[in-house]
């Protein structure tokens, strides 16, 4: 039995090969040629939406993130009354490490008072988008918001633009 599975298995073997043959062929005519060479990985990858986007993520993340940073940094140094001369991102971290570690009361509402401003931006969004925001706790209003993000109905703030140079006056 073991002889006719063999001869059974070459056979099979020997088809496949002769089937992959003509396409072999065909790939061998289609190929680039030298002088274009392939990427070796593509600038963007289209995604199942059929938008580009970077391989890397969103491009231009790291830059928003480390923007975000700098300014609470710049809210920490300016809420503790440290001082900045010549110093540099990671000194000053390390101050508000240790202004956290000494006075932990302050950094409470440090962190208290950075997060009633963050809810007064998501009300005065909701609030551009038609929410009634009296009474509304801060899960209600995320939620609220979430919805219609949902529904599609969520609208896009207005981005102020670039201010323009006024117009020329005519020469009568």
């Amino acid at each position: 039995m073991n002889h006719i599975a063999a001869k059974t298995s070459a056979w099979l073997l020997a088809a496949a090969i002769m089937a992959s043959a003509p396409t072999a062929a065909a790939a061998a005519a289609i190929q680039p040629q030298p002088s274009q060479a392939p990427a070796s990985a593509p600038d963007r990858i289209e995604s199942p939406h059929g938008e580009l986007r970077h391989p890397k993520g969103h491009p231009g993340h790291q830059r928003y993130r480390k923007a975000h940073k700098q300014m609470m940094i710049r809210e920490a140094v300016s809420f503790f009354g440290l001082k900045t001369e010549g110093k540099s991102e990671e000194q000053l971290l390390q101050e508000i490490r240790e202004q956290k570690t000494k006075q932990p009361e302050k950094w409470a509402q440090f962190k208290q008072q950075l997060h009633a401003k963050k809810l007064e931006r998501m009300k005065a969004f909701a609030a551009a988008q038609g929410i009634d925001t009296n009474g509304l706790s801060e899960q209600q209003l995320r939620e609220k918001l979430r919805q219609l993000h949902q529904e599609g109905k969520l609208k896009l703030p207005e981005r102020p633009s670039a201010p323009t140079a006024p117009a020329p006056a005519p020469n009568a």
